[in-house]
């Protein structure tokens, strides 16, 4: 019969190590965050859109549909949504958003199906040139209209400009408006780049 002995030393080492990684840990999670808080490095997120932090609650506005309906979010047949906001009119930048999203709708294939696209007017109903305009260039295109002093009132404390012509959002189906995309201006390559981003980011949100 054999006995094995332990070194002592050998030992004390092996318990200081393990008592040692926790503190390790904290010292370099401290370390990360103090870099982190001073801007010394940067943790880019993910996506390429600007998160809305909070995001707001569509559903909040009781949005309607051109008939009088509600339109009503977190349903089984609720979609993701990509939403351009404006009023009675939608010209120039505003039009080359609403192109933008068509595009990028298409562009999405297989999972097209799972996402729609939202006029939100908030300042009454759309002009006759706009609703004409509407219907011969987007005729797959949902128009809502709200209320839209809480919406402005709420994305205006983000130093977001809800009326920004260059910009739209992506609301969740259970109406959380979470993300909006701002094109710098709206040459053809601009919207092409920034479609692209658009595409990667749903791509990890559409499972």
């Amino acid at each position: 019969m054999t006995t094995t002995s332990v070194d002592p030393k050998r030992g004390k080492r092996l318990l200081s190590l393990i008592l040692g990684i926790p503190i390790v840990v904290i010292l370099l999670s401290s370390a990360v965050y103090y870099l982190a808080k001073e801007n010394i490095i940067n943790f880019r997120t993910v996506n390429r859109g600007t998160l809305i932090i909070p995001p707001m609650q569509l559903g909040d506005l009781h949005p309607m549909r051109m008939d009088g309906g509600e339109f009503l979010f977190d349903r089984a047949e609720s979609k993701w949504v990509f939403m351009v906001v404006g009023g009675r009119e939608c010209v120039d930048a505003c039009e080359r958003m609403l192109y933008l999203t068509r595009q990028t709708h298409t562009a999405l294939g297989k999972k097209m199906d799972r996402v729609e696209r939202i006029y939100l007017a908030i300042d009454g109903p759309l002009s006759p040139t706009l609703r004409d305009f509407v219907e011969a260039e987007h005729d797959d295109m949902t128009v809502l209209y709200a209320s839209g002093s809480e919406f402005l009132t709420g994305l205006k404390s983000l130093e977001i400009d809800p009326f920004d012509p260059h910009a739209f959002y992506v609301v969740d189906p259970m109406g959380w408006v979470m993300m909006y995309y701002r094109a710098g201006d709206t040459e053809q390559h601009t919207l092409t780049t920034l479609g692209k981003d658009v595409l990667k980011d749903m791509g990890r949100l559409i499972k």
